[in-house]
């Protein structure tokens, strides 16, 4: 019997996976469970795991190709002999001409073979097209538009999977080279109506007229319209689904929300002293649970900061939804800790190490990256002195660690001022200042630091 694996709903808005790489080949035998297929996302990557045990019989996707959810893109045989069922029809695709490919968005029915059997007319002298002697791959569409126009494809940046030049690559770089093209020779000047009538004068130190007509109009950027170069030894990478969405989220919160950043120093003796005790039980802690455990304390005083923004309105949560900010290297994300609010300081500890190893191997479900009532980041050992974060849209408000050093500290000893030695931390809190104000911004980070201070982590 045959089995089909298909491109999974990693996520209620997840529409279609990219096929980073295969990790088997057709012949292979798996295991059930084996990661078959590396796959990237708008939200998360991940290794899309065999259905059953058996053998890989066809690879239905290219690494590269983009593939809407539920499309079968490979079929496991699990007992030899099965008859396979008979493949479904090619869909018609607009951007490949017919040929399912990376580029496929729109589809419907095939069209009849009969009247595309008409031979083309020969199209005009150009280049050879990309794909014959340039090493590019590109669709038969693209293929089809470099030759009519006669472009050479490799001084057209491209923004397809793995830089690939897209139809709208290909359109973008007519505009442009129109835009950059010399304007019409001028028409044969008007006599003024007057002799009285002059020209005005340019102003003192204006540049020359012919300076003037090549500066570029006002508002538009220095080098529009040019082609961009790339110098040799450059690599120009392009970016993941991930990295797409990270800088479309970033770009939102910061034109979204007024960020107000606020800090605090904070004497960490108390923890450090608690950490000691619990290495030598064998138990290894961060300073990061303990932070986040007094960010959930805090929370439940000032309602205002466990919030979302939702159009015109303020929604307070009544959970505790931590996220915590894991970075990749595929990017940035922030998984949830469920109902932070009911974990003692050791099970946050759990839930961020399980987050960690996850988040490594590729793991992380778009599930668990959604719901979060409020964020905290940590850069680790080598985060410098602090930072100011960026607010994880919609949630009002992000806690960030800076990097913890030792620092002399003035202490009241017994009504007389001492000077000692303890290790210090400086929190950054932002915050969203059209729903929370500076009293109740300043008053939660300043609870913060009373708790982190005080070492007091009850429930």
């Amino acid at each position: 019997m045959r089995v089909d694996v298909v491109m999974p709903q990693l996520g209620e808005s997840v529409v279609e996976g990219v096929v980073v790489k295969w990790l088997v080949k057709a012949g292979d035998a798996v295991t059930k469970d084996q990661p078959l297929v590396a796959i990237s996302t708008d939200k998360v990557d991940a290794e899309i795991p065999s259905p059953e045990a058996g053998t890989v019989v066809e690879l239905l996707a290219k690494e590269g190709q983009v593939v809407p959810i539920k499309e079968i893109i490979a079929r496991i045989e699990t007992e030899k002999g099965a008859a396979a069922p008979a493949p479904p029809p090619p869909r018609w695709d607009e951007e490949t001409e017919g040929a399912p490919g990376a580029m496929a968005r729109k589809t419907g029915p095939p069209i009849p073979p009969a009247p595309r059997a008409a031979a083309p007319s020969p199209p005009p002298p150009s280049p050879p097209p990309a794909g014959e002697g340039s090493g590019i791959r590109v669709s038969p569409v693209v293929a089809k538009m470099i030759a009519e126009y006669g472009l050479d494809i490799s001084r057209i940046p491209g923004t397809g999977i793995e830089g690939r030049v897209t139809k709208k690559d290909v359109e973008n770089y007519l505009l442009r080279r129109e835009a950059a093209a010399p304007p019409p020779p001028p028409l044969p000047p008007v006599p003024p109506p007057a002799p009285a009538a002059r020209a005005a004068e340019p102003p003192a130190g204006a540049p020359p007229a012919a300076a003037r007509a090549a500066a570029p109009p006002a508002g538009e950027p220095p080098g529009a319209g040019k082609e961009a170069v790339t110098p040799e030894g450059d690599r120009v990478v392009p970016w993941t689904p991930i990295r797409k969405k990270i800088a479309e989220h970033m770009v939102a919160s910061k034109r979204t929300s007024p960020h107000v950043h606020t800090f605090a120093e904070v004497d960490l003796h108390r923890i450090a002293a608690y950490r000691a005790a619990r290495k030598r039980e064998g138990v290894s802690l961060t300073y990061l649970p303990f932070v986040i455990r007094a960010a959930v304390l805090a929370l439940r005083e000032f309602p205002m900061m466990n919030a979302q923004v939702a159009g015109e309105t303020t929604v307070l949560k009544k959970a505790i939804h931590m996220g915590v900010a894991v970075d990749t290297d595929r990017g940035l994300i922030v998984p949830v800790i469920r109902n932070a609010d009911a974990l003692s300081v050791e099970g946050i500890a759990k839930a961020v190490d399980d987050f960690a190893a996850r988040a490594a191997a590729h793991r992380i479900m778009p599930d668990e990256l959604a719901g979060g009532t409020f964020s905290v980041t940590n850069p680790g050992a080598k985060g410098n002195l602090f930072g100011t974060p960026i607010i994880n849209q919609p949630q009002v408000g992000i806690l960030r660690l800076g990097q913890v050093v030792k620092r002399p500290v003035v202490i009241d000893a017994g009504g007389e001022d001492s000077i000692v030695v303890r290790p210090v931390m400086i929190l950054c809190l932002a915050y969203d200042h059209r729903i929370v104000d500076g009293v109740a911004g300043n008053g939660f980070l300043f609870r913060v630091r009373e708790i982190l201070e005080a070492g007091q982590f009850g429930s």
